[in-house]
Protein backbone atom coordinates (compact mmCIF):
# COMPACT_ATOMS: atom_id res chain seq x y z
CA UNK A 1 0.00 0.00 0.00
CA UNK A 2 1.52 3.70 -0.69
CA UNK A 3 2.01 5.77 2.03
CA UNK A 4 3.00 9.12 1.92
CA UNK A 5 3.46 11.92 4.62
CA UNK A 6 0.65 14.07 6.06
CA UNK A 7 -0.24 17.60 5.70
CA UNK A 8 0.58 18.40 9.35
CA UNK A 9 4.23 16.59 8.67
CA UNK A 10 4.68 19.07 5.54
CA UNK A 11 3.82 21.77 7.40
CA UNK A 12 6.21 21.42 10.14
CA UNK A 13 9.05 21.05 8.34
CA UNK A 14 7.91 24.18 6.20
CA UNK A 15 8.24 25.83 9.38
CA UNK A 16 10.99 24.09 10.68
CA UNK A 17 12.74 25.08 7.40
CA UNK A 18 11.79 28.68 8.18
CA UNK A 19 12.74 29.06 11.36
CA UNK A 20 16.32 27.59 10.72
CA UNK A 21 16.86 30.15 7.90
CA UNK A 22 15.53 33.10 10.40
CA UNK A 23 17.24 32.30 13.33
CA UNK A 24 20.34 31.54 11.06
CA UNK A 25 20.31 34.88 9.51
CA UNK A 26 19.90 36.41 12.61
CA UNK A 27 23.21 34.36 13.50
CA UNK A 28 25.02 35.76 10.74
CA UNK A 29 24.10 39.63 11.10
CA UNK A 30 25.43 39.64 14.06
CA UNK A 31 28.71 38.05 13.06
CA UNK A 32 29.17 40.35 10.37
CA UNK A 33 28.54 43.21 13.21
CA UNK A 34 31.06 41.75 15.04
CA UNK A 35 33.80 41.34 11.70
CA UNK A 36 32.59 44.86 10.80
CA UNK A 37 33.77 46.30 14.02
CA UNK A 38 36.40 44.19 14.69
CA UNK A 39 37.54 45.90 11.51
CA UNK A 40 36.27 49.14 12.47
CA UNK A 41 39.00 49.57 15.44
CA UNK A 42 42.25 47.56 14.86
CA UNK A 43 43.48 50.84 13.75
CA UNK A 44 41.88 52.96 16.18
CA UNK A 45 43.83 53.96 19.68
CA UNK A 46 41.44 53.75 22.98
CA UNK A 47 41.28 57.23 24.90
CA UNK A 48 39.12 58.18 28.23
CA UNK A 49 36.23 59.78 27.80
CA UNK A 50 33.64 61.61 30.30
CA UNK A 51 30.38 61.82 30.05
CA UNK A 52 29.12 65.12 29.94
CA UNK A 53 25.39 64.64 29.38
CA UNK A 54 22.69 62.15 29.42
CA UNK A 55 18.97 62.15 27.74
CA UNK A 56 16.66 59.06 29.34
CA UNK A 57 14.46 57.94 26.63
CA UNK A 58 11.37 55.85 28.84
CA UNK A 59 9.96 53.15 27.39
CA UNK A 60 6.36 51.34 28.28
CA UNK A 61 7.36 48.64 27.25
CA UNK A 62 11.34 47.24 27.06
CA UNK A 63 14.08 48.75 28.69
CA UNK A 64 14.95 52.38 28.88
CA UNK A 65 17.57 54.17 26.27
CA UNK A 66 20.37 56.56 27.14
CA UNK A 67 21.53 58.81 24.75
CA UNK A 68 24.88 59.53 26.14
CA UNK A 69 26.84 62.57 25.06
CA UNK A 70 30.81 62.50 25.67
CA UNK A 71 33.68 64.54 25.79
CA UNK A 72 37.22 63.68 24.92
CA UNK A 73 40.48 65.07 24.25
CA UNK A 74 42.88 64.15 21.23
CA UNK A 75 45.97 66.46 20.80
CA UNK A 76 44.92 69.16 22.83
CA UNK A 77 41.52 69.53 20.75
CA UNK A 78 38.01 68.80 23.03
CA UNK A 79 35.75 66.34 21.13
CA UNK A 80 32.25 66.51 21.96
CA UNK A 81 30.38 63.06 20.38
CA UNK A 82 27.06 61.42 21.15
CA UNK A 83 28.25 57.16 22.31
CA UNK A 84 27.26 55.49 19.47
CA UNK A 85 29.28 53.01 17.09
CA UNK A 86 30.22 54.55 13.32
CA UNK A 87 29.87 50.87 11.74
CA UNK A 88 27.31 50.63 9.05
CA UNK A 89 25.61 47.57 11.06
CA UNK A 90 24.92 49.47 14.51
CA UNK A 91 23.99 49.18 17.84
CA UNK A 92 23.00 52.18 19.73
CA UNK A 93 25.65 52.09 22.18
CA UNK A 94 23.11 53.24 25.53
CA UNK A 95 20.57 51.12 25.08
CA UNK A 96 19.74 49.19 28.49
CA UNK A 97 23.06 50.83 30.07
CA UNK A 98 22.92 52.82 33.79
CA UNK A 99 25.30 55.57 33.45
CA UNK A 100 25.70 59.25 34.99
CA UNK A 101 27.07 62.34 34.04
CA UNK A 102 30.92 62.46 34.99
CA UNK A 103 31.49 58.55 34.73
CA UNK A 104 34.98 58.14 32.37
CA UNK A 105 34.13 55.01 29.64
CA UNK A 106 37.20 53.93 26.94
CA UNK A 107 36.46 54.87 23.80
CA UNK A 108 38.13 53.61 20.33
CA UNK A 109 39.30 56.81 18.20
CA UNK A 110 40.64 56.98 14.80
CA UNK A 111 43.71 58.80 14.52
CA UNK A 112 43.40 60.25 11.26
CA UNK A 113 40.21 61.47 12.16
CA UNK A 114 39.14 61.56 15.86
CA UNK A 115 35.25 62.37 15.58
CA UNK A 116 35.47 58.86 13.94
CA UNK A 117 34.74 56.64 17.42
CA UNK A 118 33.51 53.43 18.37
CA UNK A 119 33.05 51.71 22.04
CA UNK A 120 32.75 48.12 22.70
CA UNK A 121 29.47 48.74 24.54
CA UNK A 122 27.96 49.36 21.23
CA UNK A 123 28.34 45.64 20.14
CA UNK A 124 27.72 43.89 23.70
CA UNK A 125 24.25 45.54 23.30
CA UNK A 126 23.54 42.50 20.23
CA UNK A 127 25.18 39.73 22.48
CA UNK A 128 21.87 39.38 24.61
CA UNK A 129 20.06 39.06 20.96
CA UNK A 130 22.55 36.86 19.77
CA UNK A 131 22.82 33.86 22.37
CA UNK A 132 18.42 34.33 22.76
CA UNK A 133 18.91 33.35 18.25
CA UNK A 134 21.86 30.44 18.72
CA UNK A 135 19.57 29.23 21.76
CA UNK A 136 16.50 28.99 19.78
CA UNK A 137 18.29 27.36 16.55
CA UNK A 138 19.31 25.17 18.89
CA UNK A 139 15.99 23.97 19.81
CA UNK A 140 14.44 24.32 16.38
CA UNK A 141 17.32 21.82 15.02
CA UNK A 142 16.73 19.19 17.95
CA UNK A 143 12.73 19.57 17.02
CA UNK A 144 13.39 19.01 13.72
CA UNK A 145 15.70 15.86 14.22
CA UNK A 146 13.27 14.52 16.69
CA UNK A 147 10.16 15.08 13.82
CA UNK A 148 12.41 12.89 11.56
CA UNK A 149 13.53 10.57 13.83
CA UNK A 150 9.37 9.79 14.16
CA UNK A 151 8.23 10.72 10.97
CA UNK A 152 6.92 7.21 10.28
CA UNK A 153 4.01 8.09 12.54
CA UNK A 154 2.97 10.77 10.12
CA UNK A 155 2.53 8.09 7.38
CA UNK A 156 -1.02 7.78 6.07
CA UNK A 157 -2.17 5.83 3.53
CA UNK A 158 -2.70 8.00 -0.26
CA UNK A 159 -6.68 7.17 0.75
CA UNK A 160 -6.28 9.32 3.87
CA UNK A 161 -4.34 11.93 2.32
CA UNK A 162 -6.88 12.78 -0.22
CA UNK A 163 -9.24 12.84 2.33
CA UNK A 164 -7.51 15.29 4.45
CA UNK A 165 -6.68 17.27 1.37
CA UNK A 166 -10.38 17.63 0.45
CA UNK A 167 -11.31 18.44 4.47
CA UNK A 168 -8.72 21.21 4.71
CA UNK A 169 -10.07 22.42 0.56
CA UNK A 170 -13.98 21.96 1.97
CA UNK A 171 -12.39 24.33 5.33
CA UNK A 172 -11.11 27.24 2.98
CA UNK A 173 -14.32 27.81 0.72
CA UNK A 174 -16.15 27.56 3.90
CA UNK A 175 -14.14 30.30 5.59
CA UNK A 176 -14.21 32.28 2.15
CA UNK A 177 -18.05 32.04 1.95
CA UNK A 178 -18.34 33.64 5.85
CA UNK A 179 -15.75 35.99 4.82
CA UNK A 180 -17.81 37.04 1.82
CA UNK A 181 -20.98 37.23 3.76
CA UNK A 182 -19.25 39.20 6.50
CA UNK A 183 -18.09 41.76 3.47
CA UNK A 184 -21.38 41.58 2.73
CA UNK A 185 -23.55 42.23 5.51
CA UNK A 186 -20.60 44.85 6.11
CA UNK A 187 -21.29 46.61 2.53
CA UNK A 188 -25.28 46.41 3.58
CA UNK A 189 -24.64 48.56 7.08
CA UNK A 190 -23.66 51.66 6.38
CA UNK A 191 -24.41 52.30 2.19
CA UNK A 192 -24.48 56.00 2.56
CA UNK A 193 -21.29 56.20 4.79
CA UNK A 194 -19.61 54.29 1.90
CA UNK A 195 -21.05 56.53 -1.12
CA UNK A 196 -19.56 59.40 1.00
CA UNK A 197 -16.67 57.94 1.37
CA UNK A 198 -16.07 56.67 -2.56
CA UNK A 199 -16.85 60.63 -3.04
CA UNK A 200 -14.20 62.02 -0.93
CA UNK A 201 -11.85 59.54 -2.72
CA UNK A 202 -12.33 60.33 -6.06
CA UNK A 203 -12.60 64.42 -4.82
CA UNK A 204 -8.69 63.83 -3.20
CA UNK A 205 -7.60 61.94 -5.99
CA UNK A 206 -8.87 64.46 -8.65
CA UNK A 207 -6.97 66.94 -6.55
CA UNK A 208 -4.06 65.24 -6.52
CA UNK A 209 -3.86 64.51 -10.43
CA UNK A 210 -4.71 68.06 -10.55
CA UNK A 211 -1.81 69.23 -8.15
CA UNK A 212 0.53 66.88 -10.44
CA UNK A 213 -0.39 68.04 -13.44
CA UNK A 214 0.17 71.98 -12.74
CA UNK A 215 3.59 71.13 -11.67
CA UNK A 216 4.69 68.66 -14.90
CA UNK A 217 2.72 71.81 -17.20
CA UNK A 218 4.96 73.91 -14.91
CA UNK A 219 8.14 72.56 -15.81
CA UNK A 220 7.26 71.80 -18.95
CA UNK A 221 7.13 75.77 -19.45
CA UNK A 222 10.24 76.30 -17.96
CA UNK A 223 11.83 73.73 -20.39
CA UNK A 224 10.49 74.94 -23.63
CA UNK A 225 11.74 79.17 -21.81
CA UNK A 226 8.53 80.26 -20.85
Amino acid sequence: MKMRYNRAFKRGISAFIFCILLFGSIIAFFVAAKVQFNGLVADMKTVEATIVDIDLDIHIKGPDEQEIYIEYVIDGVVYSRELKTDTKISFTAGTGANYSVGDKIEIFYDPENPEIIASSRSMSVGYFWLVFACLLLALVVLCFFWMMKHRRKFLVTQEEYDKEKEEAKATKKAEREEKKKRKAERKNKHPYLRKIGKIVLIALCSIVGAFILFLLFGAFLKLIGY
